[in-house]
């Protein structure tokens, strides 16, 4: 009989998909409990992730008897390793069916120009 693997369609995994994401809104949470919302800038096959205009929260336990207090910061550019990931969040007005159907059809449109030889000259 054949293996659970070699009946998963290709895209069953959320790395290859990330690149098609790029420049929408979302919120990354490390495994290390900080907290990072930008707009994806990049992501490769291991999950790595670029984010542009990041607020990062982490919460923090206060020494004296106050319970949690949030830390935040922003950053022009943040670089999160995919190991460290806990979980993505995406908006929910996002359409993930169609966004991802639009990044695949850009693909394979950049890919037949290129095939055709119709490609813009460096400026």
């Amino acid at each position: 009989p054949p293996s659970m693997a070699s009946s998963k369609p290709a895209d069953a995994n959320l790395a290859p998909l990330l690149r098609y994401f790029v420049g929408i809104d979302l919120i990354v949470e490390t495994k290390h409990g900080r907290s990072f919302k930008g707009a994806l800038i990049s992501a490769d096959q291991y999950m790595n992730l670029v984010l542009k205009r990041v607020d990062k929260k982490k919460q923090q336990e206060a020494t004296t008897t106050t319970a949690i207090t949030d830390g935040q910061e922003v950053f022009d550019w943040v670089h999160i390793r995919g190991p460290s990931i806990r979980y993505i969040v995406f908006g929910a007005n996002i359409d993930l069916a169609g966004v991802i159907k639009a990044g695949k059809d850009r693909e394979r449109a950049a890919s037949d120009k290129y095939r055709r030889g119709i490609r813009k000259a460096p400026k």
